[in-house]
């Protein structure tokens, strides 16, 4: 599909600004469609190309609102980092973006800025990808925006393009987060504007309109660092019906646990059942990547004391790929914590490898735990198994005999 974007897309804008507002919201859809699943860098150059400089304000609009969410799903930090053909072509546009007579897209293109000036490295991709007449305008509303916020801005940026109709309501606009209000200002927030922020966020997360509950998604990723305990909601959209909400939540995972780090050890009692048991047996391929993904980003960034028993508990009780992914993963645990927390690791990975050893078929899962706790123990492997009934001793005598 990549191959045939520019010309797609080109298309659909043109639709974006048609009269008829049931072609305009199956056009967005469209697209929301190619941002979710398509490359990111052949996405926004299908976008710009298709819609950056359309005299319909219309299409402008419909542009930077994807433009948008793409900008979410890459990641400040990757478009700060040069990124080769999202840097170059991204930085520029937005700078156009947030300059346009356009309010709808001129919001879009400032919430952008936005964004990325969190990064450490955005004023030196601002001095070498926007031109020189151009980036002293840019700056200053840079710094206008981290002093007063989008405050003054009067559209809400999700009300651009493709409101939805709610049944018995009329056609009605979601609930809106203001990324500025929420966090720009967060240190200095009182207890009620952030009850105020919880509110709305979970009016977006109970939306009926999964787009809703993903930008509710995407404010999350925002927000993490300020609003750690508003992480429980991510669990309730892992597990809900929509795949394309499934999907993004696990796609932008590893961005918020990357975020919250050790935050993330209140949660993984809820977190890690919604991954494991939606989604790690997936038929789904984007999905079972992404749940894989999420799965690694949590042993990378958390003590992964807070793991092994609620891994060890899964990997007991699964079937299927799931079953073989989480007792690889014990295994990468027992080696990363087996010199530090050795008694923790006889308690809570032991009863997993007799459980392995004690049925009819022995995966090469089964011997990389085997494996791992034998590099670990040694010989004391084989002294905790006298214990067990004899086929477990045996079992365990052929692996061990069997490895390198």
């Amino acid at each position: 599909m990549d191959c045939e974007l520019e010309v797609t897309v080109k298309l659909l804008l043109k639709k974006a600004g048609d009269s008829n507002s049931f072609i305009r919201q199956d056009a967005d859809k469209a697209l929301d469609s190619m941002v979710q699943h398509c490359t990111p860098s052949q996405c926004l150059h299908a976008l710009l190309a298709g819609g950056l400089n359309d005299r319909n304000k219309a299409v402008r609009n419909c542009t930077a609102q994807h433009v948008a969410d793409l900008v979410t799903k890459i990641g400040a930090a990757r478009i700060v980092s040069g990124a080769k053909d999202i840097t170059d072509n991204l930085i520029p546009a937005i700078g156009k973006l947030a300059q346009d007579t356009s309010p709808e897209a001129r919001l879009f293109g400032r919430q952008m800025l936005l964004f990325l000036s969190a990064e450490p490295k955005f004023n030196k991709v601002l001095d070498k990808y926007l031109a020189t007449k151009e980036l002293a305008t840019i700056k200053k509303i840079v710094n206008t925006l981290r002093t007063k916020g989008l405050n003054n801005e009067p559209v809400n940026p999700r009300s651009a393009i493709g409101q939805r109709p709610q049944p018995g309501n009329g056609t009605q606009k979601g609930p809106s987060l203001n990324r500025d209000h929420y966090s720009s200002r967060a240190q200095t927030q009182s207890v009620a504007d952030k009850n105020h922020y919880i509110e709305q966020l979970s009016g977006l997360m109970g939306s009926k309109d999964f787009k809703d509950r993903i930008q509710g998604i995407n404010q999350i990723v925002a927000d993490s660092q300020n609003y750690p305990n508003v992480f429980d909601a991510i669990s309730a959209r892992l597990t809900e019906s929509n795949s394309k909400v499934n999907l993004h939540t696990l796609m932008v995972l590893p961005e918020i646990i990357c975020a919250l780090e050790e935050n993330m050890a209140q949660v993984v009692n809820t977190l890690v059942p919604a991954i494991v048991d939606s989604h790690l047996n997936s038929k789904n391929k984007p999905i079972y990547c992404a749940a894989v993904r999420a799965i690694d980003a949590l042993i990378s960034n958390l003590d992964n004391t807070h793991l092994l028993q609620l891994f060890c508990n899964k990997a007991m009780f699964l079937n299927g790929k799931a079953k073989a992914d989480l007792i690889d993963k014990v295994a990468a645990i027992v080696t990363n914590i087996g010199n530090r927390k050795p008694q923790m690791v006889k308690q809570r990975a032991l009863p997993l490898l007799w459980h392995l050893l004690g049925i009819s078929t022995h995966s090469s899962s089964t011997h990389n735990l085997c494996n791992a706790l034998y590099i670990e123990m040694g010989s004391e492997l084989a002294e905790c198994a006298m214990s067990q009934p004899l086929n477990i001793r045996q079992t365990l005598n052929k692996i061990l005999s069997s490895l390198p």
